[in-house]
């Protein structure tokens, strides 16, 4: 057996240094840091659904990800096999990542295109496809975010995509099936698993089905982490006191001190700017009807 790593390399991937062991791989830690740039990690907001992402269910007993094939473009749940930390998956073969893009036409909507270049669709009877060509109504999808995980719920169809597996345990899988499987005859990608399911949108409500865990690249993290933050070293915090003070209150701006200009910039830099804000409103208010 080989010992060369199946592991998936994408442009603009940093070498990995040989470290420690620190804990999960969730990309949960310092952004700042260099190295949190390496790898894949969990999307845990909307700004991170740009770039290369992972869809996996744990509708099964065995997690399992969509995966698009690359003869005839169609969809189906491929099975992870035995995973001890979902914190820790990463592709295996091309079949398994998609292409994120934010969409102008909504602040949670986005397009979701295969490693063969087609998209995502869904028609008016929640059949879920992969082999359109361009992003039109039928390709929009809703993020919602959960605490257990995301959902996808289709612009048209107004229903959750969700996951259908086949109900067979992994143990109870033969191995030759695995083989024939990993074999990547079927153009499902050379390493995968078994195709252990189909997917489908015409789900109303949210259940264990319609919950996906996703995985996205780092990098797209970090760069998000660096907009961000870039945004808030530009903001004027002494302007969006003013704008806001005009919005939320009809008695007109209220003179900003010294310390107050000190305190909002302090805040600025500590990325609680809008909770100091707030705070600033309501003791002009309070003060306001105490005299």
């Amino acid at each position: 057996m080989s010992g060369k790593s199946m592991r998936l390399s994408f442009k603009g991937d940093k070498p990995k240094k040989k470290r420690k062991a620190s804990g999960d791989r969730d990309g949960s830690g310092n952004l700042d840091d260099p190295s949190a740039a390496e790898g894949w990690a969990n999307a845990e907001a909307i700004e991170h659904f740009m770039g290369p992402i992972m869809l996996i269910s744990v509708a099964s007993s065995a997690p399992s990800c969509i995966v698009s094939n690359e003869k005839n473009f169609s969809l189906a749940l491929q099975s992870l096999g035995s995973v001890d930390n979902l914190d820790s998956i990463e592709p295996i073969h091309v079949g398994q990542v998609f292409l994120a893009a934010r969409l102008p036409t909504g602040e949670n909507r986005i397009s979701i295109k295969s490693a063969f270049d087609r998209y995502l669709s869904c028609d008016k009877f929640g059949v879920v496809t992969g082999d359109k060509e361009a992003v039109g109504p039928y390709e929009e999808w809703e993020v919602v975010k959960r605490e257990d995980g995301y959902c996808l719920q289709s612009v048209v169809k107004n229903c959750y995509l969700s996951s259908e597996p086949d109900g067979i345990e992994e143990e109870d899988v033969e191995e030759e099936t695995k083989k024939k499987a990993a074999s990547g005859r079927s153009g499902y990608g050379i390493g995968g698993g078994r195709i252990c399911g189909t997917i489908r949108a015409d789900s109303e409500s949210v259940g264990f089905k319609e919950v996906f865990k996703i995985r996205c690249q780092a990098q797209n993290k970090v760069n998000a982490h660096k907009k961000k933050k870039k945004e808030m070293e530009d903001l004027n915090a002494a302007e969006v006191d003013g704008d806001q003070l005009k919005k939320f209150q009809s008695y007109g701006r209220v003179a900003m001190t010294e310390k107050e200009g000190k305190l909002l910039k302090r805040a600025q830099k500590q990325g609680n700017l809008n909770e100091t804000l707030l705070e600033r409103r309501e003791k002009i208010k309070a003060d306001r009807y105490c005299k």
